[in-house]
């Protein structure tokens, strides 16, 4: 394999991350923004992970929340940017409220675009309020946490280069 771009480091590392915090099982709604996360995912060795595929955001997040809760393990919900992220909020509620370590885990456009108007460029840093500690914004893998809490939800917002 040769070298990995910016955003194939990015997604590796946070996925890495998200390994090491607990997750196995990955709810995976694919898009163009988070092709690069879908692809560190779908990269892991076979049998160490469940990896679910779903159409639908909201589907993904209360079905990752019922799974979250049965196992007693985070569980991650990977989402493209956009209104598409914004569709996890009332399962991270639930998620919050009732202390389960439900992971969200949302592709966004370069931080530059922030307010610009572009397409799929809504504020998703912090998206989720107090629904969601830890809450990282992160454009390199430097900026990811040493740790997640997994205690109750979380969020990262990954910020990949156009």
């Amino acid at each position: 394999m040769g070298r990995l771009s910016a955003n194939q480091a990015l997604a590796v590392s946070v996925v890495e991350r998200l390994r090491a915090s607990g997750v196995r099982t990955f709810c995976v709604c694919p898009g163009g923004r988070n092709a690069p996360l879908v692809e560190a995912i779908d990269g892991l060795p076979a049998g160490l992970v469940s990896i679910l595929s779903f159409f639908d955001e909201r589907s993904a997040g209360f079905f990752a929340l019922g799974r979250a809760r049965r196992d007693g393990r985070p569980v991650a919900v990977v989402t493209t940017s956009g209104t598409a992220a914004a569709e996890l909020l009332p399962a991270m509620v639930e998620a919050h409220y009732s202390s389960v370590p439900l992971m969200a885990v949302t592709a966004d456009r370069p931080r530059p675009y922030r307010g610009s108007g572009a397409p799929q460029a809504i504020e998703q840093a912090g998206l989720f309020g107090v629904y969601a500690a830890p809450s990282v914004d992160v454009e390199t893998p430097e900026e990811l946490p040493d740790t997640l809490t997994v205690g109750g939800p979380a969020h990262i917002n990954v910020c990949f280069a156009e």
